[in-house]
């Protein structure tokens, strides 16, 4: 999926994530955390955001692979998430929201 993944689509699909979410730098957490930066960062990572239990005993970092599977279905690949969204039903979809996340940097 990845490889095929556009940022530019990935961009046009994140509108329905900003109902709970930001993505700039230094932006407010909403519902959900700010997610600028989080390729690569550690799980549960921001100090000023409550995350659920099951989020925040995870451990591990965000790469691409594990982001993927969270957008994808984020209550299969975590159960106990606070997050509300169902998930992009289309892998490609998912995969170009990912590829728009890398580019938050």
């Amino acid at each position: 999926m990845m490889s095929n993944a556009d940022a530019s689509r990935g961009k046009a699909d994140i509108k329905r994530c900003a109902i709970c979410h930001t993505f700039n730098s230094g932006g407010k957490n909403k519902v959900g955390p700010n997610l600028w930066g989080i390729v690569g960062a550690k799980r549960a990572h921001k100090d000023d955001f409550s995350y659920s239990k099951a989020l925040a005993t995870k451990g591990g970092s965000w790469n691409a692979e594990e982001l993927l599977k969270f957008v994808h279905g984020p209550r299969k690949y975590l159960p106990g998430t606070k997050m509300a969204f169902a998930g992009y039903r289309k892998p490609q979809d998912a995969a170009d929201v990912v590829a728009f996340l890398e580019t938050l940097k």
